[in-house]
């Protein structure tokens, strides 16, 4: 797992590499904007043009020093200051110097440099717009002037590459402040900041490119972060053993509990995805009323089927019957198809209680949890984990979907806090938080992902690893990259709004051997 920071653990790992260790500040923004020149010269080679637009803060001087390198190696740079020299930062100023005598002239903001720039920008061939001019410190609406000059900027129309981060945005969260421009690129510094991770914000950042400027690691170990950029390479190693002499007994027997009159197939979805992940067996306790459609989607998977096709949901008489067959699983999801009417909140709060094993609950029983909040105390402690999607979340937070959007991280947390359970919040790159505060996050947006039943597929993949003994958080972490995966292997031989989840499950064997040679399929940062 990479660290994430926000700003205040930026600022300090800074401080303890001038103050502790002796290294100028001078040297680690030359650093900086020595290589993330030679990043931008990479991702646009045939661009000869380049305008950078510099605030008055060390973000600015960054953007100073890239322009710096850019001349050097020939490209037509137009700079524009946001901020007159005497009221740049220290280490700013430094850089403004040495620009002024290699003879480049900086433009400060004025109504008439602004029309030289639209008139440079109109130029073709066209060039990269380089926005460098506010840096993570941001946590309020911008100033009349910097949120007028942004959306100058924004009416160029020019492809743009953000430094450190897309000016508007706060670095210790993903919610909008203020509309920042929408990049193609974001170089940020040592380590990613959750504003890169967490939507919305992410929506503005493009690829986020890590560079390294020479931080001891061990400054950045003693920052202590809680929160982890996930890659596919960093949980690899969390992939259960297949070891030669196994059986099927040797990989858990997982049970899926859910199904309803038509739901069926919701049921044997997550089935089969068990099974996929590497489950010695999977069994679904269904209701009579499933039984038929569960079996016509699945030869694998075997069902405990209650009552016949007269029983559409599973009751507490159910959940009394099914007690028995508890003992031998390894792991449980509850949800997929399981239906939220009277019969089947009884069935739950009959069930959680025996549950011994780690276990998943998703879909309908997490809106049964919404509707009685009595059941949270009877979720197994330390081994259960929640996978809403955002509408499940703001019923379970009693908010509503649009603020649990906005504000992705703090709704994770919260949930997670306020269970006492893992979180998987589903949606545009996926967060799994922890009781404990700790949050991991994805760089995966997968659009094809948005049709009925890849819940179903998530569930089962989770269940699988699970009931391989794999711990709760990283058969979290492993399923969500997996599910990614062969979302992203589908879209690549078709288009996204064909994908279903049928056809996702399909796709699992060739995801895990994917993860398992470390491929960057689904890492979109570097």
């Amino acid at each position: 797992m990479r660290p994430v920071f926000n700003s205040a653990q930026a600022r300090r790992a800074d401080e303890i590499m001038q103050l502790e260790y002796g290294y100028l500040g001078v040297l680690l923004m030359e650093t900086a904007g020595r290589r993330a020149a030679a990043l931008i010269q990479k991702l646009y080679p045939q661009s000869q043009r380049f305008i950078v637009v510099a605030g008055g803060g060390n973000n600015g001087g960054d953007g100073l020093v890239i322009a710096r390198y850019l001349r050097k190696a020939g490209k037509e740079i137009f700079i524009l200051l946001a901020k007159s020299p005497d009221k740049l930062s220290a280490l700013s100023r430094i850089q403004y110097d040495i620009l002024t005598r290699f003879g480049v002239t900086c433009h400060i903001l004025s109504p008439d440099n602004l029309r030289k720039l639209q008139a440079f920008a109109q130029t073709d061939p066209k060039p990269i717009l380089i926005d460098a001019l506010i840096g993570v410190g941001l946590s309020e609406k911008l100033n009349p002037v910097y949120a007028s000059l942004i959306d100058f900027l924004r009416s160029l129309g020019l492809s743009t590459v953000a430094v450190d981060l897309p000016s508007g945005l706060s670095g210790d969260t993903g919610a909008l402040i203020n509309e920042p421009l929408r990049c193609e690129h974001t170089i940020t510094f040592q380590t990613a900041k959750i504003c890169h991770l967490v939507t919305p914000a992410a929506l503005y950042c493009g690829k986020v490119h890590v560079v390294d400027i020479g931080m001891y690691s061990e400054v950045i170990e003693r920052i202590g972060t809680r929160t982890f950029w996930v890659s596919s390479r960093s949980i690899k190693r969390f992939l259960p053993a297949r070891p030669p002499d196994a059986h099927k007994g040797s990989f858990g027997h997982a049970l899926i509990v859910g199904g309803s009159r038509g739901k069926g197939g919701a049921a044997a979805l997550a089935t089969l995805a068990a099974l996929r992940a590497g489950a010695g067996l999977a069994t679904a306790l269904i209701p009579g009323s499933a039984a038929s459609s569960f079996h016509r989607r699945t030869l694998s998977g075997m069902s405990l089927a209650y009552g016949d096709d007269n029983f559409p949901y599973l009751n507490q008489a159910a959940g009394i019957w099914a007690q028995s067959y508890l003992s031998d699983k390894a792991a449980v999801a509850f949800g997929p198809g399981l239906g939220n009417v009277p019969d089947t909140q009884a069935f739950l709060r009959e069930v959680l209680p025996r549950v011994k094993v780690p276990c998943i609950l998703d879909a309908d029983a997490l809106n049964i949890l919404a509707s009685d909040e009595t059941l949270l105390p009877l979720l197994p402690s330390q081994n259960c984990i929640l996978t809403p999607h955002p509408g499940e979340a703001a019923r379970l937070l009693r908010t509503n979907t649009e603020q649990v959007q906005a504000r992705r991280l703090e709704s994770a947390l919260h949930l997670a806090q306020r269970s006492g359970a893992l979180v998987l919040l589903k949606g545009a790159n996926p967060i799994v938080a922890t009781p404990k505060g700790d949050a991991y996050f994805f760089s995966l947006m997968e659009p094809s992902l948005a049709t009925a039943g890849t819940g179903d597929v998530l569930t089962g993949l989770i269940v699988g690893f699970l009931a391989q003994k794999v711990p709760p958080l990283q058969a979290a972490l492993l399923a969500t990259m997996v599910q990614c995966i062969a979302a992203r292997l589908l879209s690549r031989k078709s288009h996204p709004a064909a994908l279903t989840a049928g056809i996702l499950a399909q796709q699992i064997g060739r995801a895990l051997a994917i993860l398992d040679q470390a491929d960057t399929l689904c890492d979109r940062g570097s």
